[in-house]
Protein backbone atom coordinates (compact mmCIF):
# COMPACT_ATOMS: atom_id res chain seq x y z
CA UNK A 1 0.00 0.00 0.00
CA UNK A 2 1.11 3.34 -0.59
CA UNK A 3 2.96 5.48 2.19
CA UNK A 4 0.15 8.26 1.59
CA UNK A 5 -3.04 5.79 1.52
CA UNK A 6 -1.33 4.14 4.39
CA UNK A 7 -1.18 7.60 6.27
CA UNK A 8 -4.60 8.99 5.25
CA UNK A 9 -6.23 5.40 7.01
CA UNK A 10 -4.17 6.02 9.86
CA UNK A 11 -5.53 9.66 10.45
CA UNK A 12 -8.91 8.29 9.86
CA UNK A 13 -8.67 6.03 12.44
CA UNK A 14 -7.10 8.71 15.19
CA UNK A 15 -9.94 11.11 14.02
CA UNK A 16 -12.54 8.44 15.30
CA UNK A 17 -10.63 7.74 18.14
CA UNK A 18 -11.03 11.38 19.23
CA UNK A 19 -14.56 11.47 18.08
CA UNK A 20 -14.88 8.50 20.80
CA UNK A 21 -13.12 10.11 23.32
CA UNK A 22 -14.99 13.33 22.66
CA UNK A 23 -18.56 12.11 22.06
CA UNK A 24 -18.03 9.77 25.57
CA UNK A 25 -17.13 12.40 27.65
CA UNK A 26 -19.75 14.65 26.53
CA UNK A 27 -22.31 12.37 27.82
CA UNK A 28 -20.25 11.50 31.09
CA UNK A 29 -20.32 15.15 31.93
CA UNK A 30 -24.11 16.24 30.78
CA UNK A 31 -25.58 12.76 32.12
CA UNK A 32 -23.76 13.87 35.67
CA UNK A 33 -24.86 17.41 35.64
CA UNK A 34 -28.77 16.20 34.11
CA UNK A 35 -28.58 14.10 37.83
CA UNK A 36 -28.31 17.38 39.47
CA UNK A 37 -30.81 18.89 37.61
CA UNK A 38 -33.37 16.87 36.49
CA UNK A 39 -35.06 16.86 39.76
CA UNK A 40 -35.64 20.65 39.44
CA UNK A 41 -37.27 20.29 36.20
CA UNK A 42 -34.28 21.11 33.88
CA UNK A 43 -33.92 18.73 31.22
CA UNK A 44 -31.14 20.49 29.03
CA UNK A 45 -28.48 18.42 30.25
CA UNK A 46 -30.31 15.43 29.73
CA UNK A 47 -30.74 16.26 25.80
CA UNK A 48 -27.12 17.06 25.43
CA UNK A 49 -26.26 14.00 26.76
CA UNK A 50 -28.90 12.00 24.75
CA UNK A 51 -27.43 13.91 21.69
CA UNK A 52 -24.17 13.05 22.11
CA UNK A 53 -24.74 9.65 22.78
CA UNK A 54 -26.89 9.29 19.56
CA UNK A 55 -23.19 9.86 17.95
CA UNK A 56 -21.62 6.89 19.25
CA UNK A 57 -23.11 4.05 17.26
CA UNK A 58 -22.77 6.00 14.20
CA UNK A 59 -18.13 6.64 15.42
CA UNK A 60 -18.32 2.92 16.10
CA UNK A 61 -19.71 1.74 12.78
CA UNK A 62 -17.23 1.37 9.92
CA UNK A 63 -20.14 1.92 7.73
CA UNK A 64 -20.23 5.28 8.03
CA UNK A 65 -17.51 7.08 6.06
CA UNK A 66 -15.14 9.06 7.80
CA UNK A 67 -16.12 12.44 5.36
CA UNK A 68 -20.04 11.75 6.56
CA UNK A 69 -18.99 11.51 10.32
CA UNK A 70 -17.12 15.05 10.08
CA UNK A 71 -21.08 16.41 8.69
CA UNK A 72 -22.71 14.72 11.48
CA UNK A 73 -20.32 16.15 13.98
CA UNK A 74 -20.39 19.91 12.69
CA UNK A 75 -24.08 19.38 12.31
CA UNK A 76 -24.09 18.18 16.51
CA UNK A 77 -22.07 20.98 16.68
CA UNK A 78 -24.39 23.64 14.93
CA UNK A 79 -27.28 22.16 17.04
CA UNK A 80 -25.44 22.08 20.42
CA UNK A 81 -24.34 25.95 20.18
CA UNK A 82 -27.74 27.64 19.11
CA UNK A 83 -29.02 24.99 22.20
CA UNK A 84 -26.58 26.45 23.93
CA UNK A 85 -27.45 30.13 23.31
CA UNK A 86 -30.69 29.85 24.19
CA UNK A 87 -30.46 28.22 27.44
CA UNK A 88 -27.69 30.76 28.58
CA UNK A 89 -30.55 33.76 26.71
CA UNK A 90 -33.43 32.20 29.01
CA UNK A 91 -31.19 31.43 32.01
CA UNK A 92 -29.98 35.40 32.10
CA UNK A 93 -26.97 34.39 33.57
CA UNK A 94 -23.67 35.66 33.73
CA UNK A 95 -20.62 33.92 32.39
CA UNK A 96 -19.28 31.17 34.55
CA UNK A 97 -16.42 28.24 34.08
CA UNK A 98 -19.05 25.81 32.17
CA UNK A 99 -19.83 28.63 29.71
CA UNK A 100 -16.21 29.62 29.40
CA UNK A 101 -15.61 25.65 29.01
CA UNK A 102 -18.00 24.86 26.77
CA UNK A 103 -17.83 27.73 24.17
CA UNK A 104 -14.14 26.44 22.93
CA UNK A 105 -15.73 23.41 22.17
CA UNK A 106 -17.73 24.58 19.29
CA UNK A 107 -14.95 26.97 17.75
CA UNK A 108 -12.33 23.67 17.97
CA UNK A 109 -15.07 21.02 16.30
CA UNK A 110 -15.79 24.04 13.46
CA UNK A 111 -12.54 24.99 13.08
CA UNK A 112 -11.38 21.26 12.91
CA UNK A 113 -13.46 20.32 10.43
CA UNK A 114 -14.80 23.24 8.46
CA UNK A 115 -13.06 25.53 5.95
CA UNK A 116 -11.46 28.31 7.42
CA UNK A 117 -13.87 31.36 6.46
CA UNK A 118 -16.82 28.75 7.40
CA UNK A 119 -15.27 28.55 10.80
CA UNK A 120 -14.25 31.69 11.36
CA UNK A 121 -17.69 32.48 10.09
CA UNK A 122 -19.54 30.66 12.71
CA UNK A 123 -17.55 31.78 15.65
CA UNK A 124 -17.71 35.19 14.90
CA UNK A 125 -21.43 34.97 14.81
CA UNK A 126 -21.67 32.81 18.46
CA UNK A 127 -19.22 35.10 19.74
CA UNK A 128 -21.27 37.91 18.70
CA UNK A 129 -24.45 37.02 20.12
CA UNK A 130 -23.21 35.86 23.03
CA UNK A 131 -21.15 38.97 23.83
CA UNK A 132 -24.87 41.02 23.14
CA UNK A 133 -26.59 38.55 25.94
CA UNK A 134 -23.55 39.33 28.36
CA UNK A 135 -23.24 43.15 27.81
CA UNK A 136 -27.20 43.95 27.85
CA UNK A 137 -26.70 43.15 31.38
CA UNK A 138 -23.83 45.87 31.46
CA UNK A 139 -22.16 46.73 34.16
CA UNK A 140 -20.86 43.22 34.10
CA UNK A 141 -17.68 41.72 34.33
CA UNK A 142 -15.90 42.09 31.00
CA UNK A 143 -12.51 39.03 31.63
CA UNK A 144 -14.43 36.02 30.74
CA UNK A 145 -16.18 37.40 27.66
CA UNK A 146 -12.90 38.96 26.80
CA UNK A 147 -10.98 35.69 27.84
CA UNK A 148 -13.54 33.52 25.14
CA UNK A 149 -12.34 36.01 22.45
CA UNK A 150 -8.82 35.00 23.07
CA UNK A 151 -9.42 31.40 23.06
CA UNK A 152 -11.60 31.80 19.56
CA UNK A 153 -8.43 34.00 18.21
CA UNK A 154 -5.76 31.61 19.49
CA UNK A 155 -7.73 28.13 17.97
CA UNK A 156 -8.00 29.95 14.45
CA UNK A 157 -4.71 30.69 14.53
CA UNK A 158 -3.06 26.82 15.60
CA UNK A 159 -5.80 25.72 12.68
CA UNK A 160 -4.35 27.93 10.37
CA UNK A 161 -1.10 26.99 11.12
CA UNK A 162 -1.58 23.24 11.49
CA UNK A 163 -3.26 22.86 8.26
CA UNK A 164 -0.27 24.37 6.49
CA UNK A 165 1.84 21.96 8.35
CA UNK A 166 -0.75 18.90 7.31
CA UNK A 167 -0.33 20.34 3.64
CA UNK A 168 3.18 20.27 3.30
CA UNK A 169 2.88 16.60 4.98
CA UNK A 170 0.93 15.34 2.58
CA UNK A 171 2.83 17.11 -0.34
CA UNK A 172 5.50 15.10 0.93
CA UNK A 173 3.91 12.27 1.17
CA UNK A 174 2.54 12.64 -1.93
CA UNK A 175 6.02 13.31 -3.76
CA UNK A 176 7.65 9.63 -1.60
CA UNK A 177 4.80 7.98 -3.10
CA UNK A 178 5.72 9.17 -6.85
CA UNK A 179 9.57 8.56 -5.83
CA UNK A 180 8.56 4.61 -5.25
CA UNK A 181 5.59 4.33 -7.36
CA UNK A 182 5.58 3.59 -11.38
CA UNK A 183 3.46 5.81 -12.71
CA UNK A 184 2.32 3.33 -15.91
CA UNK A 185 1.14 0.34 -14.14
CA UNK A 186 0.61 1.62 -10.31
CA UNK A 187 3.08 -1.04 -9.08
CA UNK A 188 6.08 0.11 -7.20
CA UNK A 189 9.56 0.87 -9.11
CA UNK A 190 13.00 -0.72 -9.05
CA UNK A 191 13.99 1.59 -6.85
CA UNK A 192 11.71 0.65 -3.61
CA UNK A 193 11.92 -3.18 -4.70
CA UNK A 194 15.84 -2.51 -4.46
CA UNK A 195 15.71 -0.65 -1.07
CA UNK A 196 13.48 -3.73 0.49
CA UNK A 197 16.18 -5.96 -0.66
CA UNK A 198 18.93 -3.67 0.81
CA UNK A 199 16.96 -3.89 4.33
CA UNK A 200 15.90 -7.69 3.81
CA UNK A 201 20.03 -8.26 3.37
CA UNK A 202 21.05 -5.18 5.82
CA UNK A 203 22.94 -6.12 9.04
CA UNK A 204 20.04 -5.01 11.23
CA UNK A 205 18.13 -8.11 9.87
CA UNK A 206 20.26 -10.69 9.52
CA UNK A 207 23.58 -11.88 11.81
CA UNK A 208 24.45 -14.60 9.38
CA UNK A 209 22.86 -15.88 6.76
CA UNK A 210 24.22 -19.07 4.86
CA UNK A 211 25.12 -19.03 1.09
CA UNK A 212 24.05 -22.05 0.20
CA UNK A 213 19.72 -23.35 0.33
CA UNK A 214 18.32 -24.51 3.37
CA UNK A 215 15.32 -25.64 4.61
CA UNK A 216 13.81 -22.33 6.65
CA UNK A 217 14.36 -23.93 10.12
CA UNK A 218 17.56 -23.93 9.78
CA UNK A 219 18.26 -20.53 8.74
CA UNK A 220 19.68 -17.80 11.00
CA UNK A 221 18.21 -14.34 10.81
CA UNK A 222 15.05 -12.87 8.79
CA UNK A 223 12.95 -15.60 7.14
CA UNK A 224 14.36 -16.16 3.20
CA UNK A 225 12.12 -14.87 0.91
CA UNK A 226 11.51 -15.84 -3.35
CA UNK A 227 12.25 -13.00 -6.24
CA UNK A 228 10.51 -13.72 -9.71
CA UNK A 229 11.75 -11.85 -12.56
CA UNK A 230 9.15 -11.94 -14.75
CA UNK A 231 10.30 -10.80 -18.57
CA UNK A 232 6.94 -10.42 -21.45
CA UNK A 233 8.26 -12.53 -24.10
CA UNK A 234 8.78 -10.71 -27.43
CA UNK A 235 7.25 -7.44 -26.04
CA UNK A 236 9.21 -5.75 -28.81
CA UNK A 237 6.46 -7.34 -31.51
CA UNK A 238 4.04 -5.92 -29.77
CA UNK A 239 4.96 -2.41 -29.66
CA UNK A 240 5.67 -2.84 -33.67
CA UNK A 241 3.00 -4.79 -34.49
CA UNK A 242 0.06 -2.70 -32.24
CA UNK A 243 1.73 0.80 -31.50
CA UNK A 244 3.54 2.03 -28.09
CA UNK A 245 -0.55 2.60 -26.76
CA UNK A 246 -1.18 -0.65 -26.68
CA UNK A 247 2.33 -1.85 -25.54
CA UNK A 248 1.49 -0.04 -22.67
CA UNK A 249 -1.91 -1.15 -22.24
CA UNK A 250 -0.39 -4.28 -22.26
CA UNK A 251 2.18 -3.61 -19.66
CA UNK A 252 -0.67 -2.30 -17.31
CA UNK A 253 -2.93 -5.52 -17.78
CA UNK A 254 0.67 -7.59 -16.53
CA UNK A 255 1.14 -5.28 -14.25
CA UNK A 256 -2.94 -5.98 -12.39
CA UNK A 257 -1.91 -10.12 -13.49
CA UNK A 258 0.59 -10.17 -11.21
CA UNK A 259 -0.69 -7.90 -8.26
CA UNK A 260 -3.74 -10.65 -8.91
CA UNK A 261 -1.73 -13.59 -8.49
CA UNK A 262 0.12 -12.09 -5.51
CA UNK A 263 -0.55 -13.44 -1.89
CA UNK A 264 -0.74 -11.68 1.25
CA UNK A 265 2.71 -10.51 1.98
CA UNK A 266 3.86 -10.61 -1.71
CA UNK A 267 4.56 -7.54 -3.53
CA UNK A 268 5.15 -6.97 -7.19
CA UNK A 269 7.14 -4.05 -8.31
CA UNK A 270 8.34 -2.63 -12.17
CA UNK A 271 11.21 -3.49 -13.19
CA UNK A 272 11.71 -1.50 -16.06
CA UNK A 273 10.61 -1.75 -19.31
CA UNK A 274 8.44 -4.58 -20.02
CA UNK A 275 9.83 -6.43 -17.11
CA UNK A 276 8.41 -7.14 -13.71
CA UNK A 277 9.52 -8.31 -10.18
CA UNK A 278 7.72 -10.46 -7.33
CA UNK A 279 9.09 -10.69 -4.31
CA UNK A 280 7.56 -14.05 -2.69
CA UNK A 281 7.09 -14.04 1.45
CA UNK A 282 7.50 -17.35 1.90
CA UNK A 283 10.87 -18.86 0.51
CA UNK A 284 10.13 -21.88 -0.57
CA UNK A 285 10.78 -23.81 -3.80
CA UNK A 286 7.52 -25.10 -3.74
CA UNK A 287 5.53 -21.38 -3.54
CA UNK A 288 7.54 -20.04 -6.59
CA UNK A 289 6.45 -22.78 -8.81
CA UNK A 290 3.10 -22.57 -7.91
CA UNK A 291 2.77 -18.49 -7.86
CA UNK A 292 4.68 -19.21 -11.68
CA UNK A 293 1.79 -21.51 -12.79
CA UNK A 294 -0.49 -19.29 -11.23
CA UNK A 295 0.75 -16.30 -13.42
CA UNK A 296 0.89 -18.36 -16.47
CA UNK A 297 -2.67 -19.69 -16.43
CA UNK A 298 -4.05 -16.33 -14.93
CA UNK A 299 -2.33 -14.73 -18.43
CA UNK A 300 -3.86 -17.36 -20.42
CA UNK A 301 -7.26 -17.23 -19.20
CA UNK A 302 -7.65 -13.86 -18.45
CA UNK A 303 -10.77 -12.07 -20.55
CA UNK A 304 -8.78 -9.62 -22.08
CA UNK A 305 -9.92 -7.32 -24.65
CA UNK A 306 -10.11 -7.92 -27.77
CA UNK A 307 -7.25 -5.02 -28.59
CA UNK A 308 -4.92 -6.56 -26.64
CA UNK A 309 -2.91 -9.34 -27.94
CA UNK A 310 -2.17 -12.33 -25.63
CA UNK A 311 1.47 -12.82 -24.05
CA UNK A 312 3.37 -14.98 -22.26
CA UNK A 313 5.90 -14.63 -19.89
CA UNK A 314 9.40 -16.12 -18.83
CA UNK A 315 10.50 -16.24 -15.44
CA UNK A 316 13.79 -16.16 -13.57
CA UNK A 317 13.30 -17.45 -9.79
CA UNK A 318 15.96 -17.67 -6.72
CA UNK A 319 15.40 -17.84 -3.15
CA UNK A 320 17.31 -15.23 -1.06
CA UNK A 321 19.30 -18.02 1.20
CA UNK A 322 21.36 -18.82 -2.18
CA UNK A 323 22.98 -15.11 -2.37
CA UNK A 324 24.81 -13.13 0.34
CA UNK A 325 24.00 -9.56 -0.89
CA UNK A 326 20.91 -7.92 -2.87
CA UNK A 327 23.79 -7.42 -5.43
CA UNK A 328 24.52 -10.90 -5.98
CA UNK A 329 20.81 -12.86 -5.60
CA UNK A 330 19.50 -10.01 -8.58
CA UNK A 331 22.66 -11.26 -10.94
CA UNK A 332 21.56 -14.71 -10.18
CA UNK A 333 17.66 -14.14 -11.32
CA UNK A 334 18.89 -11.92 -14.11
CA UNK A 335 21.15 -15.24 -15.25
CA UNK A 336 18.11 -17.52 -14.93
CA UNK A 337 15.55 -15.40 -16.42
CA UNK A 338 17.91 -15.19 -19.82
CA UNK A 339 18.08 -19.26 -19.82
CA UNK A 340 14.43 -19.37 -19.57
CA UNK A 341 14.00 -17.01 -22.30
CA UNK A 342 16.71 -18.58 -24.13
CA UNK A 343 15.08 -22.00 -23.70
CA UNK A 344 11.92 -21.32 -25.84
CA UNK A 345 10.55 -18.71 -22.97
CA UNK A 346 6.81 -19.26 -21.47
CA UNK A 347 9.15 -21.35 -18.91
CA UNK A 348 10.40 -20.50 -15.50
CA UNK A 349 14.07 -21.11 -14.69
CA UNK A 350 15.15 -21.99 -10.97
CA UNK A 351 18.21 -23.73 -10.94
CA UNK A 352 21.12 -24.11 -13.41
CA UNK A 353 20.01 -27.38 -14.96
CA UNK A 354 16.42 -27.26 -15.14
CA UNK A 355 14.07 -25.10 -16.92
CA UNK A 356 10.23 -25.30 -16.46
CA UNK A 357 7.71 -25.29 -18.66
CA UNK A 358 5.57 -22.31 -17.75
CA UNK A 359 2.78 -24.42 -19.66
CA UNK A 360 3.38 -27.74 -18.03
CA UNK A 361 3.46 -25.75 -14.54
CA UNK A 362 -0.04 -24.12 -15.34
CA UNK A 363 -1.71 -27.75 -15.54
CA UNK A 364 -0.47 -29.04 -12.93
CA UNK A 365 -1.27 -25.89 -10.91
CA UNK A 366 -4.95 -26.48 -12.37
CA UNK A 367 -5.04 -30.03 -11.76
CA UNK A 368 -4.08 -29.65 -7.44
CA UNK A 369 -6.37 -29.87 -4.80
CA UNK A 370 -9.01 -27.06 -4.13
CA UNK A 371 -6.94 -26.20 -1.04
CA UNK A 372 -3.94 -26.06 -2.46
CA UNK A 373 -5.23 -23.81 -6.30
CA UNK A 374 -6.60 -21.29 -3.66
CA UNK A 375 -4.23 -20.81 -1.16
CA UNK A 376 -2.42 -17.29 -1.11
Amino acid sequence: MPENALRERMLEATRRRGYLVLCACSVAVHSAIATRELPHGNWRAAMLALLSAALLPAILSRRVSAQRLDTLVVWCANIGASYFLWDFSSRGLGLGARESLTVPLFFAVWFGLLPLKQAALRGGVMYLVLAALVLRHWPTDPVPLLYIGFLLFLIGQMTVAGRQIQQELSRTARYADLALTDPLTGLFNRRSMERRLEDHYSPQAIASQPVAVTPPAAVEGPAPIGILLIDVDLFKAVNDTHGHVTGDRVLVAVGQTLRSCARSGDLAFRWGGEEFVLLVAAGERAALEQICGRIHRALAEQDWPQALPRVTVSIGAALSGEAQDAAELLKLVDRRLYRAKDAGRARMVMDEAQATDLSDESRAFSAAPPELASSG
